[in-house]
């Protein structure tokens, strides 16, 4: 199984010029434009990098524009954490502040930021947003994906969107670079699943309309599949893979026939295989590195679920485990 690239990277630095050499590198060619060569200037930026998928933190003192003309990458920005500006993308004026953010897609834009301006944003490799789409209606019918640069940013979606961002942000230093591979990758699907959802495109009626019913079997073929790769990461594309049909149908069909989701279907077979380890445990066994084993990041999280699950704590399994 491949190990998820996860790095961090973070320049602090009055000069504008190496600022736009770090952005050309991350999004495309770039230019800075202070408007004044006097122009006192102090910007910062962190760029963490989970597989297809960057987090990049900024913070700028100074207004200035930012001229992407051969922008590579979708990014998405939901309101300001701090500031206001306006962006010219495809023609369209955006204006960015508090409640109302913005998506760059693959091309060209022109952005103007006002001054102490603050924002988070995630920006998706076009390739890897257009696999994950295509797993999860089926197919690419309607062509390119293209969003709506104007984002609502008080949307329940992108609320949604925006804590998950958040989150992986400020989970890297504490857990993230450490965290298994399986759930590094699952996190990164989400992500990205999250992006579409969230984000209005030329895929929406898809991604929200009602999806067509699977056959009982195609849902069991998925189970199997859960069943004998519960120890690797369970994407999207390979669901669809093992069953063939879109992602969709699938989650539908498992929601109307089982009640919950292929997800939950995962998280309870790693469960299972948690408490049978706990329950034979070896010389070295603990908590912390079972939850590991079995794909939960998060100890915390998993011996709640793991309680929720079995009615018991973990470390209870395991103590009755060493006194069986």
């Amino acid at each position: 199984m491949s190990v998820l690239q996860t790095r961090l990277e973070v320049l602090d630095s009055r000069d504008p010029d190496e600022l736009g050499e770090m952005i050309s590198r991350l999004v495309g060619r770039a230019r800075l434009d202070l408007g004044g060569r006097n122009t006192r200037f102090h910007g910062r930026i962190s760029h963490l990098v989970l597989g297809d998928i960057g987090i990049i933190h900024g913070k700028y003192t100074t207004g200035f524009k930012l001229q992407l003309p051969d922008l590579n990458t979708f990014v998405g920005s939901p309101a300001p954490l701090k500031g206001a500006g306006t962006h010219a993308i495809g023609g369209k004026d955006v204006a960015v502040s508090k409640g109302r953010g913005v998506i760059l897609s693959p091309g060209g834009a022109k952005l103007q930021f006002g001054q102490q301006f603050e924002h988070l944003s995630m920006a998706v490799r076009p390739a890897a947003l257009m696999g994950k789409l295509s797993a999860i209606v089926g197919d690419l019918r309607l062509g390119q994906l293209r969003f709506d640069p104007a984002v609502d940013a008080s949307d329940p979606r992108s609320k949604t969107l925006e804590r998950l961002v958040g989150l992986v942000r400020a989970e890297f230093d504490a857990s993230l670079s450490s965290m298994p591979p399986i759930l590094l990758t699952e996190l990164q699907q989400s992500m990205m699943t999250s992006f579409l959802m969230a984000n209005a495109n030329n895929y929406s009626g898809l991604l929200h309309g009602e999806p067509v019913a699977t056959a009982p079997w195609q849902v069991r073929r998925a189970e199997q599949f859960i069943e004998a790769n519960w120890d690797q990461s369970i994407t999207i594309e390979a669901l669809v893979a093992a069953t063939n049909v879109s992602a969709r149908s699938l989650y539908h069909s498992f929601k109307v026939g089982r009640g919950y989701s292929p997800m939950d279907f995962v998280k309870r077979v790693r469960l299972e295989r948690a408490q049978q380890k706990l329950s034979r445990p070896g010389a070295e066994t603990s908590v912390t590195a079972v939850a590991f084993e079995c794909g939960f990041g998060n100890p915390g999280h998993f011996a709640r679920d793991y309680q929720d699950r079995f009615g018991e704590r973990p470390s209870e399994t395991l103590r009755r485990g060493r006194v069986g």
